[in-house]
């Protein structure tokens, strides 16, 4: 029986596929990972990861659409792992699960979107987050352009990139994926949307 945990809350499910709905934080099923058993010698005890936890969580991130396409076919998901890795050439790095239908569209056609919020846009990370692209066109109803590489850009949002994938980097249940910036937009003044910040006025 597989295990797989909730990012957000770290809730833990046991079947053969993630939850439609976490029944703690309410995440949809692309918010959770595999977890993995590890056949390796643990580098931490589990009383230095119950204190390593705390100082995780100080981290600070944004709140992201990414998005991308494959053929006719277009997605996105809500993650918080996106950031600038170089200046010149501009690059950036973003971490998506393996069981999400973004990473495949991503892994297959090598173009992502990173579509930055506002802090007025805590409903766009439910709507993306909440619900697995498998099952429901998250498009269907949303707002969007495309431009040079064909990934869906949100029409409300207040900047997004599009990046050719360069690099792909595996980390187990996640690929980090570095895109060289191909073309980009500032679409408003809007503060961005912050994890912090949505954990505080969800």
């Amino acid at each position: 029986m597989k295990k797989w945990r909730c990012t957000v809350c770290n809730y833990i499910h046991e079947g053969e596929t993630p939850p439609d709905v976490c029944p703690v934080c309410g995440v949809g099923p692309e918010m959770f990972e595999e977890v993995k058993v590890e056949t390796e010698q643990e580098l931490m005890t589990a009383e230095e990861k119950t204190n390593a936890k705390p100082a995780i969580r100080k981290f600070t991130y944004g709140l992201f659409v990414i998005s991308s396409k494959k053929g006719d076919k277009v997605n996105a998901q809500a993650a918080n792992t996106a950031f600038q890795i170089t200046n010149d050439p501009a690059k950036i790095a973003i971490g998506i699960n393996k069981n999400n239908l973004t990473w495949e569209y991503i892994n297959e056609s090598g173009i992502f979107a990173v579509n930055i919020l506002g802090q007025n846009q805590i409903d766009t990370v439910k709507h993306f987050g909440f619900q697995s692209g498998k099952k429901v066109d998250k498009f269907s109803d949303v707002s969007y352009t495309t431009e040079k590489t064909g990934a869906p850009l949100l029409t409300e949002c207040t900047a997004w990139v599009e990046c050719q994938v360069e690099h792909q980097i595996d980390v187990g249940t996640h690929t980090i994926f570095v895109g060289q910036v191909v073309n980009g937009a500032n679409l408003g003044d809007a503060e961005p949307l912050t994890y912090a910040y949505y954990h505080q006025n969800k």
